[in-house]
């Protein structure tokens, strides 16, 4: 079993990407849907709020806020442990890190070509607008990540696989991520590695998510 993390830029294609890698692996495709429904089951609701805006130093002393991102590395690493999943986004490559099982994947584009396909597939025609969009979002990613985890969203250092989809078609960058997936479940893991099978997870809340992947909220375009 493995575990696929996908962390994406706005416009790079990335959310294709993970669910034909976890369509073509028959793995389970984990995103915000699912961790919302996890969220719900415990009465928690202001996750989102959180997780895309700017978060301040503030942030980091509000305990409230701090409950929140505790409960979404948890729900992180309850997902992971279940095994052969995708995992869009939610800042599993930090929750994750230095486990043997896990594949960090990164997916990205220069900017200029993200905010035009962000342009087309949401019908924008003021490009100041969408430019403001592209870069607000990875503001708020690059942000959320150094405040509560202390890495940098977009250093190639935290993945195992970064692809750029300016010069990778979708289809070659799913066979890309299959391929070094399939690797890592036949590598056999050193004796003093730790493994999603290290974690420990509280079986309500492994219930929890099992309900949520079976049943996830609906989408909501962007």
């Amino acid at each position: 079993m493995s575990v696929i993390t996908l962390s994406r830029q706005l416009g790079s294609a990335g959310t294709d990407i993970a669910r034909q890698v976890a369509a073509s692996l028959g793995y389970d495709f984990v995103n915000k849907q699912t961790t919302d429904a996890v969220f719900r089951q415990y009465g928690l609701t202001r996750f989102d709020e959180l997780y895309d805006s700017v978060p301040s130093f503030l942030d980091l002393l509000n305990a409230d806020n701090l409950l929140l991102v505790a409960m979404a590395n948890e729900i992180i690493e309850a997902v992971a442990q279940r095994g052969n999943v995708v995992i869009l986004g939610r800042a599993g490559f930090a929750v994750l890190a230095g486990l043997a099982d896990v594949l960090h994947v990164r997916v990205q584009a220069p900017f200029a070509e993200r905010v035009q396909r962000v342009m087309e597939r949401e019908g924008l025609a003021d490009l100041d607008a969408a430019t403001e969009r592209v870069k607000q979002d990875d503001e708020v990613h690059d942000k959320y990540i150094h405040r509560f985890y202390n890495k940098q969203w977009d250093d190639p250092v935290n993945f195992n696989l970064v692809l750029d989809t300016a010069s990778l078609s979708t289809e070659a960058a799913v066979q890309q991520i299959v391929a070094a997936a399939r690797s890592l479940g036949q590598k056999a893991p050193s004796p003093d590695a730790r493994s999603t099978q290290s974690l420990e997870v509280d079986p309500v809340l492994a219930s929890a998510v099992a309900q949520a992947i079976a049943s996830p909220l609906p989408e909501v375009s962007p």
